[in-house]
């Protein structure tokens, strides 16, 4: 399943996941949130990310890494459930800065 990263491979993850989190956010309505899952070859995903190199449970663990590090926010809705991936409503502060936007 999933290898541990470098910090390099780590900071290039949370970077391009950056990215196709803030295309998103430009499609959504003030207040909204939407589940956004890693894409699982074979499972039926929504809001399927993929990135290059990087396996799904990388970038779920790298997701929710970055909601609990304030990067991004899941609106009203809890994040951290059960399932795989998570909701979505806005990059932080922190996350567009980290962006360079």
């Amino acid at each position: 399943m999933s290898q541990s990263m470098t910090p390099e491979q780590e900071d290039s993850l949370i970077r391009e996941l950056l990215v196709r989190l803030k295309n998103i956010e430009s499609s959504l309505q003030a207040g909204d949130s939407v589940l956004i899952q890693p894409y699982i070859e074979g499972t039926r995903t929504t809001n399927a990310i993929t990135v290059p190199g990087y396996d799904w449970s990388q970038i779920d663990s790298q997701l929710r890494a970055m909601c609990r590090g304030g990067l991004i926010s899941s609106g009203t809705v809890p994040y951290d459930g059960a399932a795989i991936g998570i909701f979505f409503a806005n990059l932080t502060p922190a996350g567009r800065k980290l962006l360079g936007r």
